[in-house]
Formats: structure tokens, C-alpha cells, sequence
């Protein structure tokens, strides 16, 4: 049964939890101290779309149906996932959603009975979005709303960051909105939850695994509720406990826990929601485990046994036993997920890591069979370059995280114009060794230029092996490591520029090391025999 009569959900995106801990936000502050308060961690990436399903569906990335990075609303397809807003249509439930019109190709349209979509994010669209809450609250015939305000993250990814003025008062302005909100619901009959999809670095960037990224702020109030400041909860955690406090089963695909400790629910409602729960997980468990590892994988007998012993125990009244049973159960579960999971991502890297370490020796064993005298001058050179790009890097304020690169449009042109100055860096010590060491033979020129090009490539080419042999090249059945993909990324595209400098720049070191060779020649042959050299160093 319903535990409260509407939850309202508010949806602050791009609020950071470190941002909520510095800044002055009087309502929020108050639903805090007289409700619960905790900290949400996000599973990356944690871009909006992904972050936003999985407050929904309670499951992971790997799960929650949509792309790992944003998508124009265009390009989406509607996912077909369970969620709170489908478990409440289906229970016969009142559902709305208010915010960005990318929340159409998320979740079926018959799933909302009530929907007010903008397709701009901003100041404007956040009050049109207040003006149509407030009347829709105060009818009274919602059971589920979500409403979700979008000028915070508009600021912080396309104006002022996350680190200035503009957001604060921003954040600012929306915890009156909030105060608007919780003023006209009756908390002692329902229940409000304020929380964020992700948060931001101080430039405004976001999807990476930063802290302030991957932690939002979390603030429940109303009824149903114990007050109090609890630990780290998960993403994931949301969606079921959502599901609990309206009385309904967890979406099919929810990977996360009842936020028990939260509720106010008698031992015997806690135990119940536990073993739908634990029913919930073995369902997904059976279908996950044929999915990723075959039509023969099956759990262990014992889980069903426990499940089945669990209800047992409840109807012999040994209340606390059967919750121990059914958590134990929903718990054992997950860790066959997780492992089955795990074996097969394993499985995939051998492959991948004997492919790698042979490309790398071959290049290397080629590299080694054409080398030159000036073999000293182009590992130098080399590290010149190496060290170049990477100071540049962190010179523009970037770090190592795709979260740096909020406009990934523009990342292409970021390396080229770093690649360019740093191999010209490298190019230039080249070029000035092999004058001041009057080397004059072509085809010597050629190779040692050529060959500071392929060990550069070579150095570059370490990481996207490396990234290689954890990912793979494309995304398959599951989200990878949003850290390895930055370098799996950004290493490709180095690679690709760097291939491109690196075939031309060899000529310009051999025709400027011809010239300065001619130059020296008709000096020698126009200067006196005894007499100051007129250019010295050029000898």
C-alpha cells in the first residue's frame, strides 16, 4: 500500500553536492534539518540522459536503456525500460513531467498523463516550467511528478561555470522556486525529493568521475519520512525506494536498494518490500546471466531456496529472520551479476592484450631494424614533443577527464593546434642537430626525420593499446571505464594528427638542412683563406 499520497520530485540538474554544501540555500537547508539528507553517487558517465534513467529506472548505465552521452532529442529512441513513471501508470497512478522535451524520447508518452516540455534551457524555460508546476500541485491530482529545472546546468556547461557568480545565483534563484513548491504541497500527506543528475568542475564540464561531478545533493521531506542525515547512497537507490513510498514494485531492471533506514515503515511493510524486491533482483539476475553469458547460465539453486525459505519465515511471524533472508538473497544476486559481469569483461581483454603487445613489438622491432646514428637525437626529440604537448595541455587549465571537454567538437581542433606546435618543438631540435653536426646525406636526413615521427607515434600509440585492451574500439554490451575511454579518445585523435605532421615534416628538415648545406658550400667556396668566418655556426 501507498506509504504517502504524491511524491514530487524536483530535479536541480547540475547541481554538485559540493556546490550544495558551500552555497546559502535557506528552503533547501530547512527541508534538510526536518527531513532526510544524504549524498547521491552517480555511476559515469554522467551525463544528463544516462543520469537522468537511472533516477528513473534504477538501473545502471549499462542498463537504463539510452547512450552514454547526450543525444539531441532528434536522435533518441524512446527506451524501453522499466521505470517509476511505467510501475505507476500500470498501478493506475497519476504521472507528470515537466522539463526538457529530451524527456520524450526517455519514456513513452502513455506512461504521463500530464507532460510540459521546453526545448531551450534557461531562466525563461525554468519559470514557464514554476508557473505550470504550481497549479498542477495545487489541483491535488497527481500522484507522481517529476519537475525538473534547467538553469543551473545551462549556466555552469554554457555561460559562467560552476564557479561563478551567475551560479550561485542561479541556485539561489531556484531554492525560492523549491520554497514555492513545498509551500503549496502538503508535506504532512505527501512527499517532496530535491536531488540533481550530476554536478560540474569549475569550468562547467561534466560526464567525467570527479567528485563534484559524480555526487549530488539528496533532500527528502514529508511524510513517510525519518529526519536525519545518513551516508552515501547510490543513483541506483532512487527508483526503488520511489516505488516503495507509492506502494509499487521496483522497475524490472532496478539494480539498487530500498532506502530503508529513510522510511517509516514498520518492520513487517520493510520485510515485505524487501522480498518483492529480492524477487525483483532474481528475475533480472536469470535474464542478465543468459544475456551475457548464454542460454545456459542459471543462478544457483540456493537462491531460490533462500527466497522461498524467506517467505516462509515471514509466514511462520519471524519478521526480522525473513528480512535477513530476502536482503541476503537480493544481495547474493547482485554479486552473481557482478561477477558473471566481471569473468566476461575479463575474458574479452585476452585477445585484445595479446593483439596489442604484438602490434607494439612489431613497431618497435621495425623502428629498431631502421635506426640511424641519430638515434640519441630522435628519442630527445621525442620526449621534447611528448613533454610539449602535455605542458600546453595543462597550461589551457584542461585535465585529464573527459569532463574537461564539455564542447566535444571542439577537441579536434584543440590537439591539431597543441600537436602542431609541440611537433614543430621537436622538429626544430632536430633540425638544428643535424645542421650543427653538418649532416649531409639525404637519404639520412629523411630517415632521422621520419624516424622522430614513428617513435613519436609510437609513444602516442601506447595509450590507445592500453585503452584497447580494456575497452575493445566500440561500445558492446556494456559502458566501459569512462577514464579509459578519455584516453581511447583523445590518443586516436593525437594519433591522427600526429600521422598527419609527421608525414610531412621530415621534408622541411631535409630541404632546410640542404639549403643551410648549399649556403655553407658557396661560403666555403667564396671565403678567403684566412680571415673571420662571416657566419659563424654555419661551418
Amino acid at each position: 500500500m501507498p506509504r504517502t499520497s504524491k511524491v514530487v520530485i524536483v530535479l536541480l540538474s547540475g547541481l554538485g553536492n559540493e556546490a550544495f554544501q558551500t552555497f546559502e540555500l535557506p528552503v533547501l537547508e530547512q527541508l534538510a534539518q526536518t527531513g532526510a539528507s544524504s549524498t547521491i553517487q552517480s555511476l559515469p558517465p554522467t551525463y544528463s540522459q544516462t543520469s537522468r534513467m537511472t533516477l528513473i529506472t534504477g538501473a545502471s548505465p549499462d542498463l537504463n536503456g539510452v547512450a552514454p552521452i547526450d543525444k539531441p532529442f532528434e536522435a533518441l529512441d524512446i527506451a524501453q525500460v522499466d521505470s517509476i513513471f511505467a510501475q505507476a501508470h500500470n498501478a493506475q497512478l497519476k504521472t507528470a513531467l515537466l522539463g526538457l522535451d529530451d524527456w520524450r524520447g526517455l519514456i513513452p508518452r502513455e506512461h504521463l498523463d500530464e507532460t510540459f516540455f521546453v526545448n531551450v534551457a534557461g531562466f525563461e524555460a525554468d519559470q514557464a516550467i514554476l508557473n505550470v508546476a504550481l497549479p498542477l500541485l495545487k489541483d491535488d491530482q497527481m500522484d507522481l511528478v517529476l519537475i525538473q529545472f534547467t538553469s543551473l546546468d545551462f549556466v555552469a556547461s554554457r555561460l559562467d561555470g560552476a564557479s561563478g557568480e551567475a551560479y550561485l545565483n542561479t541556485a539561489t534563484r531556484l531554492d525560492g522556486y523549491i520554497g514555492q513548491i513545498s509551500r503549496i504541497m502538503n508535506l504532512d500527506q505527501s512527499t517532496l525529493i530535491v536531488l540533481s543528475d550530476h554536478g560540474h568542475i569549475a569550468s562547467g564540464g561534466y560526464g567525467g568521475t570527479e567528485l563534484e561531478v559524480i555526487q549530488q545533493p539528496l533532500v527528502i521531506n514529508g511524510r513517510g519520512i525519518n529526519s536525519g542525515q545518513y551516508s552515501l547512497i547510490s543513483q541506483m537507490d532512487i527508483a526503488p525506494t520511489v516505488a516503495t513510498l507509492l506502494g509499487l514494485a521496483a522497475p524490472s531492471t532496478a539494480q539498487g536498494r530500498i532506502l530503508f533506514e529513510m522510511l517509516n515503515l514498520n518492520q513487517e511493510n520493510k520485510t515485505l518490500a524487501q522480498i518483492a524486491l529480492a524477487e525483483q533482483r532474481i528475475r533480472l539476475a536469470e535474464d542478465y546471466l543468459i544475456n551475457i553469458v548464454g542460454p545456459e547460465a542459471t543462478l544457483p539453486e540456493s537462491l531460490l531456496a533462500d527466497l522461498e525459505r524467506a517467505a516462509l519465515t515471514f509466514s511462520q511471524n519471524n519478521i526480522n529472520g525473513a528480512f535477513q533472508l530476502a536482503l541476503l538473497t537480493q544481495e547474493t544476486a547482485d554479486t552473481q551479476m557482478a561477477t558473471a559481469r566481471y569473468s566476461r569483461i575479463q575474458a574479452e581483454r585476452w585477445p585484445r592484450l595479446f593483439f596489442g603487445v604484438m602490434m607494439a613489438v612489431i613497431w618497435f622491432f621495425m623502428m629498431w631494424r631502421r635506426r640511424n646514428t641519430h638515434a640519441g637525437l630522435i628519442l630527445i626529440a621525442t620526449v621534447v614533443t611528448v613533454v610539449v604537448y602535455h605542458a600546453l595541455f595543462q597550461l589551457q587549465g584542461y585535465s585529464y577527464s573527459i569532463s574537461a571537454f564539455p564542447n566535444l567538437l571542439q577537441l579536434p581542433f584543440d590537439i591539431a593546434r597543441r600537436m602542431v606546435v609541440s611537433f614543430l618543438a621537436g622538429g626544430a631540435l632536430v633540425l638544428i642537430f643535424l645542421m650543427l653536426v653538418d649532416e649531409r646525406d639525404w637519404g639520412t636526413l629523411l630517415n632521422t626525420g621520419y624516424g622522430f615521427s614513428f617513435l613519436t607515434l609510437f609513444v602516442l600509440l601506447m595509450p590507445l593499446l592500453w585503452a584497447f585492451w580494456q575497452n575493445g574500439f566500440i561500445i558492446q554490451w556494456y559502458i566501459p571505464s569512462v577514464n579509459v575511454a578519455f584516453w581511447q579518445i583523445i590518443s586516436l585523435l593525437e594519433i591522427l594528427v600526429a600521422a598527419i605532421i609527421g608525414l610531412i615534416l621530415p621534408w622541411p628538415i631535409m630541404a632546410m638542412n640542404v639549403f643551410v648545406n648549399f649556403v655553407r658550400r658557396q661560403l666555403s667556396d667564396n671565403k678567403p683563406e684566412s680571415g673571420r668566418d662571416p657566419i659563424p655556426g654555419l661551418r
